[in-house]
């Protein structure tokens, strides 16, 4: 079984995405074994199993996706990276000291600026 993934930006056309795929699908007379859409901060994720490689190959140069083990692992550490940035912040907020205040933000910056720049790097793949 072959995952697949295609990781496309909130702003993308997903039903016109979607519609191509099908498309593609019933041309190539293949039925995935399982395709679900997800959604995660700003991104639709789109995962195809395939039984056949060949198949999963194809699609996979067609439409620009990954290995499934890759990707979701990404994503998954992208929305980690936001939760704890925003549990920080909350924490940060029953703060009385300004200094750690501004340590603890300082610190939830840095995670949204880490999962930022995943996000980007993804976006060029």
């Amino acid at each position: 079984m072959r995952n697949i993934v295609i990781n496309l930006h909130r702003t993308a056309d997903l039903s016109g995405t979607m519609k191509a795929m099908r498309l593609w699908l019933d041309d190539h007379r293949c039925q995935p074994h399982r395709f679900t859409c997800d959604h995660s901060s700003g991104w639709h994720i789109i995962h195809v199993d395939f039984n056949e490689d060949n198949i999963a190959d194809a699609f996979k140069a067609q439409f620009g996706g990954s290995e499934e083990k890759f990707a979701d692992g990404t994503m998954s550490k992208v929305c980690w990276w936001r939760l704890m940035a925003e549990e920080i912040r909350t924490e940060a907020d029953g703060f009385s000291s300004a200094s750690a205040k501004h340590t603890m933000l300082c610190a939830a910056q840095t995670l949204d600026r880490m999962a930022k720049d995943v996000e980007r790097s993804l976006e060029r793949t």
